[in-house]
């Protein structure tokens, strides 16, 4: 018996020293650890959460490409985020059968300790090593304020302890009438109600000062889990609970054991909630929360959920740069179906941006078809995507038309750069879109045509690293990789020419980012930084995010300006021919299509907005194949309407036209780039004449060296011999391409139209449908083939003989 009491007293002095050793460590961890907390943080969240729930949204009412560049805000809507129910009651306003119920169940120390309860955590701490208890809770009321107004609730040591001390510097600043007052109106009460005041009115029907003392305890009851113990989902638990709350009452002395025994036996009863509909936050107000939300996480170094509580708080003001006739245009046209395809009722779905060019403001925008019927829905307008060619002009043509590298003159041969061998053979590399090989082809049509061939050898020009460093630092794309895994674990890159000069991003790029890059052409070469709001202010008129303008200039207003000319010719007469906006305003853009046809895109602009468009089926497994409308229809429709508008309320004469001023427009053939040539007049193709502009000290200056004067029999329609009947002679010119060499034959347009140097020892062919130099091609060399059986360049052998 001695012995057992021995050991009892053992275990019992073992107890108490560790308890006084894990307070003691609680103490030195918490004073170590202090300085890693930002107090001024915490007195900014604890003033917030005082708000409403609701947020206050005002859009930009300045004109658009007005010289002024002033904010004049108006007021757009009032919205309480996440469908919280809260509203503020002054602490006087609350019965105190409620303060002792919550301070029963939840805290008996809380107007004794200073912050945190170092006993209650250190019992806890040994009950996660010995587990006595299934649950031990140790939170003080104030620790739990922390806990709601930052929305830091993982689980983990270090969170823990960072909310203790967080705790001890609130209790330094506020009063606990104060703390306690803040408590009571924010405590979570499920079904995103959040306070005693919408609390006690929703579940009982009367203010919080006129609250019974079981009614009381019902509310204590369900903020411990507030799901768990929702009176309307769990009526048995939340009862237990209620009693519990009851019996803690009853320790505490606020009621005496004939009140508890009688309260124990009421039934629980709360009215029927009914339904509350969530507000519908636009597609724009959902992107202006996740941008604030984004960077109160950079600016306080906050957890995601901790910059949603901050918002969420309410009693903001936040001052976006919605264009409400952009915006409502959208909205109005994306709402209906009949203004796309059928094939959206099977999952196709389109996404659609605008942001003004001069300030990089977001003016509007679109995730989806249909009526937005939802909150935190998937945004395709923010969604990584492939983009395809429309990368194109911001990777590779715009730095080397700026650098003076290459001009809309210069002459790249549209032939395949590689064979890749597969178990179906040969296949040519890279492939243009639609599969069409053209030769010689110059910079200005390889924009137009968006040829991929011209792409692989601009990219060789720029160099990998450059193109993403330029892509990752000066238009910010945060997406594209050095080194990443696939989703099967693989490794991926982007450092290759299918990601940088074809567009075929590992992890692609949002729309909206990609929108954004393009205001670096009509801006005239200084990149703009998407903004989707100006400023956030508290409810005390404190601006706590001031989301300034950013911009950096990437080309020089030349360069930019030589661009948009090249970028016109895509509406013009190129992929994006269709567009009839061009009719109104200078229209320029770029298209861009995925490999596996799964992303198509288009980004196009006016000197008055930036707009881009992206289609693909919502599973993402899909092909778009062909559907009716196009995108690019959609995108004019859109655009159409909304520079209608903005061009009849201009108060001054609209701009129509993209300055050209410093460029120098000149003519030039297009095999060569060079200067016009009377050889080039008698080209059978007819007309190789061009324009394009350029740069001071890069328009061509030497006369064309391609076309190569021959002798033509047009009756027999071959290269004439010395025995063609001279009045069935005409002089002609070919080009002279003599380094095409490919391991199997191929269709070039062009290649009819070719010539090579003979000298004559060879014999020629007996038919029309190989060029007359074909004995001089090595053997297993193969040097492309135009698409008609006969070639134009064959030998007129009939007279030959």
């Amino acid at each position: 018996m001695k012995t057992k009491q021995r050991i009892i007293k053992i275990l019992g002095l073992l107890i108490i020293i560790s308890t006084v050793l894990s307070i003691c460590a609680v103490i030195f961890l918490v004073s170590f650890s202090r300085k890693n907390v930002n107090a001024n943080y915490d007195e900014k969240l604890f003033d917030l959460a005082k708000g409403e729930s609701y947020t206050e949204y005002y859009s930009n009412g300045r004109e658009l490409g007005a010289k002024e560049n002033k904010y004049d805000p108006q007021p757009l809507c009032s919205l309480s985020l996440g469908g919280l129910k809260k509203r503020w009651v002054p602490i006087e306003a609350i019965s105190d059968n409620v303060k002792e119920a919550f301070i029963s169940a939840e805290d008996r120390e809380f107007y004794k300790h200073s912050g945190v309860n170092y006993r209650r955590t250190a019992m806890a701490l040994l009950n996660s090593i010995f587990h006595f208890k299934p649950t031990f809770g140790a939170s003080t009321i104030t620790q739990q304020v922390v806990k709601n107004i930052s929305g830091d609730n993982d689980i983990s040591f270090k969170r823990k302890l960072t909310e203790i001390i967080r705790a001890i510097n609130i209790e330094k600043n506020h009063s606990k009438q104060e703390i306690f007052e803040l408590y009571l109106n924010i405590v979570p009460m499920g079904e995103n109600i959040y306070g005693i005041n919408m609390a006690s009115q929703l579940y009982f029907g009367k203010e919080p000062f006129d609250l019974s003392i079981t009614e009381a305890a019902t509310l204590a009851a369900i903020t411990n889990a507030p799901t768990r113990y929702n009176p309307h989902l769990n009526p048995d638990l939340c009862l237990e609970k209620r009693n519990n709350v009851l019996y803690a009452m009853l320790e505490s002395g606020s009621i005496s054991k004939d009140e508890y025994e009688s309260m124990v036996r009421e039934p629980l009863s709360v009215l029927p909630l009914s339904e509350g509909e969530e507000s519908v936050s636009s597609w724009f107000i959902e992107t202006v929360n996740a941008d604030v939300i984004a960077d109160l996480r950079a600016k306080y170094g906050l957890s995601e959920s901790a910059a949603a509580a901050m918002l969420y708080n309410g009693g903001m003001k936040i001052y976006t740069t919605e264009n409400e006739l952009i915006q409502s245009y959208l909205e109005n046209y994306f709402e209906d179906v009949s203004n796309f395809p059928k094939e959206v009722s099977s999952g196709l779905e389109y996404a659609m941006t605008v942001i003004d060019p001069i300030s990089g403001d977001l003016l509007g925008i679109v995730g989806s078809v249909g009526a937005k019927i939802g909150n935190r829905l998937l945004n395709f307008a923010t969604a990584p995507h492939t983009p395809g060619s429309a990368l194109k002009p911001i990777a590779l043509y715009g730095p080397l038309i700026d650098s003076g590298k290459i001009t809309p003159s210069t002459v790249f041969d549209d032939v395949p750069q590689e064979f890749i061998m597969s178990t179906s053979g040969l296949t040519p590399y890279p492939q243009n879109y639609p599969r069409v090989y053209d030769g010689l082809t110059t910079v200005k049509d390889a924009l137009r045509k968006s040829k991929n061939t011209v792409a692989y050898k601009l990219y060789g020009m720029l160099g990998a690293e450059n193109i993403y460093k330029m892509l990752k630092s000066d238009f910010g794309f945060d997406t594209i990789v050095r080194s990443g895994r696939s989703s099967s674990g693989s490794t991926v890159t982007d450092l290759a020419p299918s990601p940088l000069a074809l567009g075929q991003l590992s992890y692609g790029v949002s729309l909206k980012k990609l929108t954004e890059a393009y205001t670096v052409f009509p801006s005239e070469g200084v990149l703009h930084k998407c903004r989707s709001y100006v400023k956030v202010v508290d409810k005390d008129g404190e601006v706590i995010l001031d989301n300034q303008a950013v911009e950096k200039r990437i080309f020089s207003k030349e360069g930019a300006r030589v661009m948009n000319q090249l970028l016109m010719n895509v509406t013009e007469n190129g992929t994006a021919s269709s567009v009839t906006l061009k009719n109104v305003i200078d229209t320029a853009g770029k298209t861009g299509t995925s490999g596996d046809d799964k992303d198509r895109l288009f980004i196009g602009y006016t000197p008055y907005a930036v707009a881009g468009i992206w289609c693909g089926y919502r599973d993402s497994g899909k092909p778009i194949g062909y559907v009716a409308p196009t995108h690019i229809k959609i995108w004019d429709d859109v655009m159409r309407g909304i520079h209608k508008g903005i061009l009849l309320t201009k108060s001054e004469e609209p701009i129509r036209s993209f300055s050209t001023k410093g460029l120098i427009r000149h003519e030039f053939c297009c095999d060569s780039g060079m200067l016009y040539s009377e050889n080039c007049m008698l080209d059978p193709r007819g007309n190789r004449l061009d324009h394009g502009y350029f740069m001071k000290g890069t328009v061509p200056k030497n006369l064309c060296d391609k076309h190569v004067l021959f002798m033509y029999d047009k009756d027999a329609e071959g290269i004439a011999t010395e025995c063609c009947p001279e009045d069935s002679l005409k002089l002609i010119s070919l080009i002279k391409v003599c380094d095409r060499s490919f391991p199997m034959q191929i269709t070039v347009t062009d290649a009819e139209y070719v010539c090579r140097e003979v000298d004559g020892t060879r014999a020629f062919p007996r038919d029309f449908d190989r060029p007359y130099f074909f004995y001089y091609i090595p053997e297993g060399e193969y040097v492309g083939i135009g698409r008609q059986k006969k070639q134009y360049n064959s030998f007129c052998f009939i007279h030959d003989e």
